[in-house]
């Protein structure tokens, strides 16, 4: 532990949490988008606009589906209709459980994926709490 105070709410209907994760979201908007391109200045805003939509949609159909597991293929392969990158919904994944809003599941969860490999999975974290500081 570094020293620092981090917060918990408790007790919180999973309205205020959602609301709550949207607050982190605009203090967090800085990281969200990954710059490896990198952009223009001027093209920033609206990159990291499209990566918190697309963060959204990726959660929105893990809590869609609370009692089953993913892999990141099968996620992509469901919300196709979105046009998201392959690599989108990879990076979504990852931001999301370094939040807590996702769990990477256990090996023995692992499915072969579409090149035959074992792939693991994710599943919504359903005892999520919302944090002030969820990057650490």
């Amino acid at each position: 532990m570094s020293g620092e105070l981090e917060l918990v709410f408790h007790d919180q209907d999973e309205e205020q949490m959602d609301n709550l994760f949207r607050m982190n979201q605009e203090i967090d908007r800085e990281i969200v988008f990954h710059n490896t391109v990198p952009l223009p200045d001027e093209q920033l805003p609206q990159a990291r606009e499209k990566a918190v939509k697309q963060k959204e949609i990726v959660l929105n159909f893990f809590k869609g589906h609370p009692n089953n597991n993913y892999t990141p293929y099968e996620v992509f392969d469901q919300i196709s209709e979105s046009m998201m990158l392959f690599t989108s919904v990879r990076r979504s994944i990852s931001d999301l459980t370094k939040e807590g809003r996702l769990i990477k599941c256990m090996y023995s969860k692992s499915r072969k994926g579409a090149y035959g490999a074992l792939n693991r999975t994710w599943e919504y974290n359903k005892n999520w709490m919302p944090r002030l500081n969820p990057q650490k």
